[in-house]
């Protein structure tokens, strides 16, 4: 191999390297510092860890759903869940309301999914947190 040609290839995987750590996105000390729910992110899907909390980049369902903000990893993972239980409320809604015992049932299964809906709001996914 001449040495052109053994140039060449270093060259080229300097170059190679330096694209893919310039694309690479790292966060820094000081933006770990300041993450926490509700504050601006760049990057869907990027995660990072403030202290002993993990934190994923996305919309937030309850504190700014337009916006791409930092939020606890679960977050998401728990709106899903709670998206589904409401979808699955609904059909439950429609069978226990045809029975005097059905309609007790669904008055506990209402208190449950706001008592859901407020641990989200307040805890999972709460601004600042």
């Amino acid at each position: 191999m001449s040495k052109t040609a053994t140039k060449s290839k270093s060259v080229l995987i300097a170059l190679t390297l330096g694209l893919c750590l310039s694309t690479t996105s790292v966060i820094t000390a000081a933006e770990a510092a300041k993450v926490k729910n509700g504050v601006a992110c760049k990057k869907a899907g990027q995660k990072t860890k403030s202290g002993k909390k993990n934190y994923v980049c996305g919309n937030n369902p309850y504190v700014t759903p337009t916006k791409l903000t930092w939020m606890l990893t679960s977050c998401p993972e728990a709106n899903d869940l709670f998206v589904e239980a409401k979808d699955q409320y609904d059909v439950f809604k429609d069978i226990l309301s045809s029975s005097p015992e059905g309609l007790a049932e669904l008055g506990n299964l209402q208190k449950s999914m706001d008592s859901l809906d407020v641990l989200m709001k307040t805890q999972v996914c709460k601004k600042g947190k």
